[in-house]
């Protein structure tokens, strides 16, 4: 596990594992496929005018393969194989900064077998696009502030202005992350170069956005109808997210004003929605703390599959999917979680400590803005593998030293043993939770 060809041949196994996958599913739709972004981009290609109801950074890079080899939705599948690879090597270098090569290689190995991470490397949509520049960008950030590296501010900035136009969500760490290198290093002038590179996309995509349209838009259009559609009189107080693996019901009441304002104009629908939203906020704060603290809930807890892509047919009997999610959470999730946690409270070395502190940050500033809009269990694809970094820093602290001195800070301290306790409790009361609720909605 310490030569460094290693990552090489679990990636080059991973991606066997995955084409294999491919073979069987081909250009078949399947449970959850979204193919808009698909089509967006070949709308990109083809010069059309339209307004942006996506973000325009996964159909940009569908547009491009389809320029070289064509439509057609297993083109679109096999080109996210690439993201797939880029994906590990990015968490790779990230994992051997905190850990050592070993660790980093056994990390790209668990998310070769992850089946979650199987099962979306060939979905052309934005989950492993955005996983692959969240890793990228911890790295960079921490090179960056490290070396006081201009090259790596530029990659950095770069970085941050592709995931904003992967998921416009992700804005807040275009903000974020300039400002927190300024004062990490007491240098103005290489945030500001990460602020004006990660500038250069997101103006490219306004201008070209307003060219079509005429109008200004933030990226894309879909943002304001989320937040409508989270924050309104009718959305349940946990199920929040309409496209979630359990069947949302709303009154009649909302999906008639919803069908009143797609009516409407495009310039005049996105002022409606955030009117509505911030007007129901206004009036019921005390729901819309109940739905965020829900929605924090619903984001921690686990995926749901149904073992499509292991049958020919699209529709694998039930127990296959309960199979596939019990190997996941019992071998792959809830571990990774459970010893993220006991990293934190087991309190990592000091110098450590600044960077894991680097790494949450860049973790749940692109996590809040789904507390507060739409929020399911996959949306937390992306952070996973940030957290898969805390595991095995533990995993590799363990090893080095011994688990009693590791867990010394636990034991000398009693409120740290308590509070360890609780965050475990709750994180399992929500997992339970969410099994009740999901054989329930069976």
């Amino acid at each position: 596990m310490r030569s460094r060809w290693v990552v090489h041949l679990t990636v080059a196994f991973g991606l066997a594992i995955r084409i294999a996958a491919l073979s069987r599913v081909g250009g078949r739709f399947l449970y959850y496929d979204n193919p808009a972004y698909d089509q967006m981009g070949l709308q990109l290609l083809a010069g059309a005018k339209f307004d942006p109801y996506w973000p325009p950074g996964v159909p940009y890079y569908l547009a491009f393969f389809h320029w070289i080899f064509g439509p057609g939705m297993l083109i679109a599948r096999a080109s996210m194989l690439l993201v797939y690879a880029g994906f590990c090597y990015a968490l790779y270098a990230l994992v051997q900064r905190f850990a050592s090569r070993s660790a980093a290689n056994l990390t790209v190995l668990v998310f070769a077998l992850y089946p979650s991470y199987v099962r979306w490397a060939f979905y052309p949509s934005t989950e492993y696009p955005t996983a692959m520049c969240l890793a990228a960008i911890a790295l960079l950030a921490l090179v960056a502030a490290r070396q006081r590296s201009w090259w790596a501010a530029a990659a950095l900035g770069l970085v941050l202005g592709v995931l904003a136009l992967v998921r416009a969500n992700s804005l807040g760490l275009t903000l974020a992350v300039p400002v927190w290198l300024w004062f990490r290093t007491r240098k103005a002038g290489l945030g500001l170069a990460v602020l004006l590179v990660a500038a250069a996309p997101i103006s490219g995509w306004l201008l070209k956005a307003h060219t079509m349209t005429g109008r200004f838009i933030m990226i894309n259009d879909s943002n304001a109808q989320n937040f409508f559609q989270a924050n309104n009189p009718w959305t349940p107080l946990y199920n929040t997210c309409c496209c979630g693996p359990v069947e949302w019901t709303v009154a009649p009441e909302f999906t008639k004003l919803e069908h009143e304002i797609e009516c409407k104009p495009a310039a005049e629908r996105q002022p409606i929605y955030r009117r509505i939203a911030l007007e129901h906020i206004a009036s019921r704060p005390d729901l819309f703390l109940l739905r965020s603290f829900n929605r924090f809930r619903a984001f921690f807890c686990f995926p749901i599959h149904r073992g499509e892509p292991l049958s020919r047919t699209g529709k694998a009997p039930a127990i296959v999917g309960l199979a596939i999610t019990a190997v996941e959470i019992g071998f792959f999730y809830w571990p990774i979680m459970v010893l993220a946690i006991l990293f934190w409270f087991a309190s990592p070395p000091p110098a450590a400590q600044a960077d894991a502190r680097t790494v949450l940050g860049v973790l749940f500033i692109y996590a809040v803005p789904f507390f507060l809009t739409c929020s399911q269990p996959r949306y937390n694809f992306p952070i996973v593998p940030l957290f898969a970094v805390f595991a095995v820093a533990f995993i590799e602290a363990v090893r080095k030293r011994s688990w009693g001195e590791v867990m010394e800070p636990l034991r000398s301290s009693a409120w740290r043993r308590r509070a360890l306790y609780v965050t475990l409790a709750f994180f399992f009361y929500i997992q339970v939770e969410w099994m009740w609720i999901v054989a329930r909605a069976a």
